[in-house]
């Protein structure tokens, strides 16, 4: 079997990797798809069909959606606890100067793309170089097959392929680098974790040879009893292959695409009149085209008529109703970022409510990724240290899973308050309420609070007109419009 011979179920959801991966990157990319989306119109020419596709508006949900839940977990800093050791590595964890917040961020991305990525752990070959592991990332389209057995009871992972690409240069135009494919292997052999390159047969294009020995994985001189490779995904951290969260949303998305072409295409047949005429004295055979201008004159015999046609119907109605429909279930399915504003004010409780399904599996995929990060920490941090087993490195990686930023209606105010009034609720719980609904200022306390409101209260009784000595308020007796009295000052 070739190296680059692919998993059966990893065939199958390539399909849906190639949708997200379209989809995400836009008009072009879809544009450039041809009829994979947008089908071709019967009896028209290649240039026809383009013109068709490309007067359509491709409406991005997807990739402001995954742009807006990874920006939303990743609106903080993740915060990693491991020994101090190891922190330097961390501002350059792929020895490509990427430092691990950036590597982080990448790895959200396509987890919540595609469900999947993966880390390898590595040690140059070349110790002159530098005597430090080093993370290799790899998308779920560049893992490509793997296995597993079952070890004392635990799922282990014996074997890993992993499709790269590399430059090479062309000896004769120091200018000119050709983009090639290689093969890396990883096995757990009986002498150890190993990694093998296989790069393509010069004299045989599409077959891939070794690219010299399997090269064992060494801790201080002993090999490596597993493979330092961390499948990260949606849901959990093993190399089960899961349904991405957005892929029906992409779905929708490419739909939406089909009816823009559609519409935009229909628009341009039928937005400028057209002119039409019957029974015209100077249309000669037909053979040559009539014009139409200010100079020019029609003449009409007696029978003759003519007029312009203009567009009337439901069909582009129809095709505006379809795009909003699809806007609305792209919504639904996630991206809460494109969805319109509510007709009638909502509560706070509500909106939670409406978003809960949403943003638990947005929790879900960020506890995914502390796992996941925590692994691929911990085997670094084992790599250079001194612990028996990578688990026994205290390593922890949590990122931000409050993702609701809410502000409460004035009737949540108000209700608050009647609370209060009624001495129902104290008013640290009614401070409180102001603070996590958004009317509360930036880091001031409820007993900040007091104190400004109790300040204020004083000065407007320094600022109150005082009676002049000697004279002594007079009391009034006044009678209002419904005949009660009452006392005031005068």
């Amino acid at each position: 079997m070739p190296v680059n011979s692919e998993r059966s179920d990893y065939m199958a959801m390539k399909e849906k990797w190639s949708r997200l991966r379209d989809c995400f990157g836009g008009r072009d990319t879809v544009l450039k798809a041809g009829e994979k989306y947008v089908p071709s119109l019967p009896a028209k020419d290649a240039n026809e069909n383009e013109a068709y596709r490309k007067r359509g508006n491709f409406y991005n949900a997807l990739k402001r959606t995954v742009q807006g839940m990874v920006g939303a977990v990743f609106q903080e800093p993740p915060e990693v606890e491991c020994p101090e050791a190891i922190k330097p590595y961390l501002d350059d964890i792929t020895l490509t100067n990427v430092p691990f917040e950036m590597f982080a961020q990448e790895t959200g991305n396509e987890v919540m793309l595609t469900a999947r990525y993966g880390v390898l752990v590595d040690m140059p070959v070349s110790l002159a170089t530098t005597n430090r592991p080093y993370c290799i990332g790899y998308k779920a389209e560049d893992i490509i097959n793997w296995k597993t057995t079952r070890v004392a009871g635990n799922q282990v992972l014996t074997m890993v392929v992993l499709r790269e690409s590399t430059e090479v240069p062309d000896p004769k135009d120091e200018f000119v680098h050709e983009v090639k494919t290689q093969y890396r292997v990883v096995q757990l052999t009986t002498a150890g974790c190993q990694v093998q390159m296989f790069k393509e047969n010069e004299n045989k294009k599409g077959e891939f040879v070794t690219d010299g020995p399997p090269v064992t994985l060494l801790r201080r001189g002993i090999p490596l009893d597993f493979i330092p490779f961390v499948f990260i995904c949606a849901i959990n951290a093993t190399p089960d292959l899961e349904d991405p969260p957005l892929v029906d949303l992409a779905d929708v998305n490419l739909g939406h695409w089909r009816n823009s072409v559609d519409h935009e295409y229909g628009l341009h047949l039928v937005a400028l009149p057209t002119p039409w005429v019957s029974g015209a004295k100077n249309s000669g055979d037909g053979s040559t085209p009539m014009k139409i201008g200010p100079s020019v004159v029609w003449e009409l015999d007696i029978q003759g008529s003519a007029g312009m046609l203009e567009f009337s119907g439901e069909g582009l109605a129809s095709l505006v109703s379809a795009m909003d429909e699809k806007k609305k279930q792209m919504a639904a399915l996630g991206a809460r970022l494109l969805e319109d504003s509510a007709s009638v004010q909502e509560t706070a409780s509500a909106v939670k409510m409406r978003h809960s399904g949403e943003h638990a599996s947005l929790r879900t995929v960020a506890q995914a990724l502390e796992v996941g990060f925590m692994l691929v920490i911990q085997i670094v941090t084992w790599w250079v240290g001194i612990e028996e087993k990578p688990v026994d490195t205290e390593v922890s990686v949590e990122l931000k899973k409050e993702y609701l930023d809410i502000k409460a209606s004035a009737q949540d105010v108000q209700s608050a308050l009647a609370a209060l009034q009624a001495n129902e609720i104290s008013y640290e719980t009614w401070w409180n309420i102001l603070m996590t609904g958004g009317w509360g200022r930036e880091g001031v306390t409820a007993d900040d609070e007091q104190k400004a409101i109790d300040e204020r209260k004083k000065k407007k009784e320094l600022e109150k007109p005082k009676p002049e000595p000697g004279v002594v308020p007079v009391k009034k007796i006044v009678r209002d419009a419904n005949g009660y009295i009452s006392e005031i000052q005068g």
